[in-house]
């Protein structure tokens, strides 16, 4: 449920936010999301009971956890698979426009496909996991991934402006984006079910670690132009195929 919040605040938030930028300006785009966040924190202290805190988890045992094989097959493919999604994600606006989206209107337009794209592979991917096994749904998702970034790079290397195409493919990339997170718990979960509550907690911060990485390395990349950028896309997302199949067939998180 919670990242399934956060790829609602995606398809939502990120379009607005970028309506907001260019009507009003960034700085009362960022006075937008400090004022609605202080609203949101007011209505938690207002209506949710107090709870009583966990014991403290000390660092050594959290740590402790990535000793475990299982653990430590997972947690590299979501470094990776994140990194690959966000590499020409942090440069939405000047590599879209390399494919013939630009402007006030198709750009928000586009990051609500994206985002659309990402409920729906979040929600998907749960019902999938269950029913086929969390490595299908990864594979698939990887494979998907990996040509929507390579047909955008060639659309970009050809400057051709094929909107239409664009925007499935853009959905595409949402899709298969947000695809990873309930398979990559699912096997997390069978490798450590007895820490439960930590390791998905080191799956959250292998997210992030990811989406850094994928920041800096589309940033180095951008200078070479869009198609650079979703190339290296497409090539990690081609890498986490290989990683995801060369550490599946050991362990619990195979199934």
């Amino acid at each position: 449920m919670v990242i399934g919040g956060l790829t609602v605040a995606t398809a939502l938030g990120v379009p607005l936010g970028r309506v907001a930028a260019a009507g009003l300006g960034w700085r009362t785009a960022l006075g937008a999301v400090a004022a609605l966040s202080a609203l949101g924190a007011l209505g938690v202290r207002l209506t949710l009971p107090q709870l009583p805190g966990a014991a403290p988890v000390p660092l050594r045992t959290r740590l402790a956890a990535l000793r475990r094989p299982g653990v430590l097959r997972v947690l590299p493919l979501t470094v990776l698979g994140m990194a690959a999604c966000y590499v020409p994600y942090s440069y939405s606006v000047p590599v879209l426009a390399a494919v013939g989206v630009s402007g006030r209107v198709a750009v928000p337009v586009a990051l609500v496909l994206y985002g659309a794209g990402a409920v729906a592979g979040n929600l998907l991917s749960g019902r999938w996991t269950d029913r086929v096994g969390p490595v299908r749904v990864l594979t698939a998702g990887y494979a998907a991934m990996a040509v929507a970034f390579a047909v955008l790079a060639a659309l970009a290397a050809g400057r051709w402006a094929a909107v239409p195409a664009v925007g499935v493919l853009v959905f595409l990339w949402g899709a298969s984006s947000w695809c990873q997170t309930p398979a990559q718990q699912h096997r997390l979960l069978a490798a450590a079910a007895e820490q439960a509550p930590l390791v998905v907690s080191l799956n959250a911060s292998a997210i992030y670690l990811g989406i850094g990485a994928g920041t800096v390395l589309g940033g180095l990349a951008l200078p070479a132009g869009a198609a650079a950028v979703f190339a290296l896309a497409a090539l990690l997302a081609g890498g986490a195929a290989v990683l995801l199949r060369g550490t599946a067939g050991a362990g619990p998180t195979s199934t």
